[in-house]
């Protein structure tokens, strides 16, 4: 009989639980939602927020708002094609020097292999294939007869490739350290060091480089780049162009990633500081004598400028995508809006807060 009573006691408290559920969300939980939400557009929110919530939602929103920032520049980063911006866009005689180089690499029969990362010349037939101190490939514009493209290589081991790039473009025999002119270099070139790729592509005046590893095409021949279709035709250029563009991505590829992550560190600590700044900014507006908002403390401005850090970060994710260009100001600027509107219109002496 006693078991009997307790499992009644039991039910009955359970069925009370039921009905307690069904009332949903208390009044109180709607308010503390819809405050939190006013949060993204009303800095008297935000104040309010930061002055009475607890400092783990601040916290969390701060780390959210830089996450967000941070979308669109690196997404933009991650999605770049080295090789397709260098070759897919005006080339000024790249594309033309490219089918040459890889014609003469056919003609001469010279093997650029890549093993375990390192490009590699088996029996020396690069330097062999030319005579003199000037052992690289040129084309030439058949009107002016000046150099239009450039290949180099380096085959020895007393330079780095990063050196042996840097004499080229000081125009310097790469190979000896001698002055090739005393003019400026202008030209476009391609540079095969053993370890690394450079690219530079001239447009007269300046040169805008890239570079890259091998470590994406173990087992290539350079000379097969060369497509397979009839030479001297527009569809063999193309495609020449293509293969070489795709090349240059894989080489640039680690490089690139390895460039995206560190950028996006970088920017997540100056973000990071930037509602730091903010938070103190906003603390130090307020420390007037006769300032009624003296009563705020240093750590409830900081989660003032927390909170308000939210919504310019989504409005910076949308500018980011729509405007490349303002990927990297965008949350700066509209950041720093907000923070001089809640000033001048919330934390004003005279609103009597």
């Amino acid at each position: 009989m006693y078991c009997y009573l307790c499992f009644a006691k039991v039910y009955l408290e359970m069925s009370k639980n039921k009905k307690k559920n069904k009332k949903g969300i208390s009044p109180e939980t709607k308010g503390k939602i819809a405050l939190g939400f006013k949060t993204l557009f009303s800095n008297d929110a935000c104040i309010k927020v930061g002055r009475e919530w607890h400092w783990y939602l601040p916290i969390v929103f701060a780390i959210l708002s830089v996450l967000i920032a941070l979308i669109p520049s690196f997404t933009i980063n991650m999605q770049t094609k080295v090789g397709t911006s260098m070759l897919g866009s005006t080339t000024y005689g790249y594309e033309n020097g490219l089918v040459h180089f890889t014609n003469y690499l056919q003609e001469k029969n010279i093997d650029f292999v890549i093993k375990d990362s390192v490009l590699t010349n088996e029996n020396s037939t690069w330097e062999k294939s030319f005579e003199g101190e000037e052992k690289w490939f040129a084309a030439k514009n058949s009107e002016t007869n000046k150099t239009t493209f450039e290949v180099f290589f380096n085959y020895t081991d007393s330079i780095s490739d990063n050196d042996f790039y840097s004499r080229i473009v000081a125009n310097k025999n790469p190979y000896t350290d001698v002055a090739r002119s005393e003019t400026k270099y202008n030209s476009n070139v391609l540079v095969l060091g053993k370890k690394n790729l450079y690219l530079g592509k001239s447009n007269g005046s300046t040169l805008t480089s890239a570079s890259g590893i091998y470590d994406r095409s173990n087992g290539m021949n350079l000379k097969d780049l060369a497509p397979s279709s009839e030479k001297n035709t527009l569809e063999y250029t193309n495609q020449l162009k293509s293969n070489w563009a795709n090349f240059v991505n894989d080489c640039a590829e680690t490089q690139k990633n390895t460039q995206s992550w560190t950028y996006l560190g970088i920017m997540a600590g100056v973000y990071i500081g930037l509602e730091f700044l903010f938070g103190l900014v906003i603390f130090l507006m307020t420390r007037g004598k006769r300032n009624p908002f003296r009563i705020y403390t240093f750590w409830e401005t900081q989660k003032m400028s927390y909170w308000a850090s939210l919504s310019p970060a989504i409005l910076s994710l949308a500018i980011g995508f729509m405007i490349s260009r303002f990927a990297l100001f965008a949350f700066i600027f509209l950041f720093g809006l907000r923070i001089m509107w809640m000033s001048m219109r919330s934390l004003r002496p005279y609103n009597g807060k």
